[in-house]
């Protein structure tokens, strides 16, 4: 049995639907329910819930919380007669807080005669609680999602039948803040789509195409993100009549960061490449830089090489990058492990160059991880013996385009059509036949 309204302080159980509400109240619901599904907006509708509630029981005014159960609080953005600002409780502590935990409705005839209260926010707003009637927001699963506190009855305190009122208003706000909260949801998700559309066509524009034919060499390239946006990256860059630069790279970790990381590398390693001519020296300033920029948490794999036309020669620096594998004319291979570890991570990392002939009929393929991890139902992986057997079976009278699509397409065919589960990026290199 419910203590009688005159005590100081009054706690009840929720007030259930059956209970018995005035005519009066039961029109109030009817046109409550109205303006509450008026606005998918999540600030008007808290608004609109205490214009609703505290005209509807004569409240001087209100607040709404909102259950945040990964911090373990309520906020409240307060408009009502003080200057808006953010309130903050923490699930548990003070009447709203208990209300919050226990699922029971709160009604007190003088605040402070109630040890629960917390006085605190009077003495900050200047504000004198008198009267209060504070009843949980549950969701249709009974999972408490807010707390609804009016405060001040403008005549007397408030009654049982107010409690029972808005114990069946909360029916009707819990619905419009579900509703306000998924049509937030999906503005936002909406939002991220259009961004990560722009910022994947902005990252294809950065991967520069190579140059189809340059000297005697013939050249293609690739990258499939498995995500809107991805770390790998591929450039090319002539730096004189004979030398080329050619780099291919995998930046740790997927999505928006990694995006973000190879860009900043992109344009760092292009104004290193045009004023320094040292492998050594321009890789180990680019790990300085990476460590800068990334704070040592991320880190880079990159084969960097300089294509040398006149002597024929392929000369390179592995940075921890997946060896690109040298097809020969004769159908034996090696791969281009020399170099050094991964750029970023490590202070202070020694790199050294090695070279290689490339002759005609060699074919060269440069890729990143998620290509040669690619795995099929069986849990065997692509590797890098489908690599040479997709090169093996395409590069006689084939063009590097078209031992680039052989791969891509063996690749595909080899994990039974499941979606890649790394970016896939992709370098074809063939010197001329004599």
């Amino acid at each position: 049995m419910n203590p009688s309204p005159t005590q100081p302080g009054t706690t009840t159980a929720p007030a259930t639907a059956s209970s018995s509400l005035q005519a009066s109240h039961w029109q109030a619901l009817s046109e409550a329910s109205k303006i509450l599904n008026s606005t998918l907006d999540l600030d008007r509708l808290l608004e609109l819930i205490l214009e609703v509630a505290t005209r509807a029981l004569l409240a001087d005014r209100g607040t709404v919380y909102l259950v945040y159960k990964d911090n373990g609080e309520l906020r409240a953005k307060i408009s009502q007669g003080i200057e808006s600002r953010l309130l903050r409780v923490k699930i548990g502590q003070g009447i709203s807080g208990r209300v919050a935990q226990t699922g029971e409705t709160i009604r007190i005839e003088d605040a402070y005669q109630d040890a629960r209260f917390a006085t605190q926010f009077d003495k900050n707003s200047g504000y004198r609680t008198r009267s209060m009637l504070c009843t949980p927001i549950s969701n249709k699963t009974g999972e408490i999602i807010g707390v609804i506190q009016l405060l001040n009855k403008i005549e007397g305190t408030f009654m049982l039948e107010d409690e029972i009122f808005l114990h069946a208003l909360t029916v009707h706000i819990a619905i419009a803040l579900e509703n306000a909260r998924l049509h937030a949801q999906l503005v936002d998700q909406q939002r991220i789509r259009t961004e990560l559309d722009l910022a994947r066509q902005i990252q294809q524009n950065l991967l520069r195409p190579p140059p189809p034919t340059w000297h005697t060499y013939q050249f293609a390239a690739k990258a499939e993100p498995c995500h809107e946006v991805g770390g790998d990256f591929y450039d090319f860059l002539p730096i004189s009549q004979n030398a080329l630069w050619m780099v291919i790279a995998d930046v740790s970790g997927k999505g928006i960061s990694s995006a973000l990381v190879m860009s900043t590398l992109q344009a760092t390693l292009r104004a290193l490449l045009v004023g320094v001519h040292s492998f050594e020296r321009l890789l180990s300033q680019l790990n300085s830089m990476v460590r800068d920029f990334t704070g040592g948490k991320m880190y880079v794999t990159m084969f960097l090489c300089l294509v040398d036309s006149e002597n024929r020669k392929l000369h390179y620096i592995n940075a921890g990058h997946n060896p690109p594998v040298l097809v020969r004319g004769d159908g034996s291979y090696e791969e281009l492990e020399a170099g050094g570890t991964v750029v970023g991570l490590l202070p202070g990392v020694k790199f050294a160059r090695s070279h290689t002939e490339l002759e005609p009929g060699d074919v060269l393929v440069l890729y990143t991880d998620g290509l040669a991890e690619t795995d099929n139902p069986a849990g065997e992986m692509y590797g890098v013996e489908g690599i040479v057997r997709s090169v093996q079976a395409s590069r006689h009278n084939g063009s590097p385009e078209e031992i680039l699509q052989r791969i891509l397409t063996d690749v595909k065919e080899f994990a039974a059509g499941a979606p890649p589960a790394d970016d896939r990026t992709l370098i074809v290199l063939t010197p001329a036949r004599s």
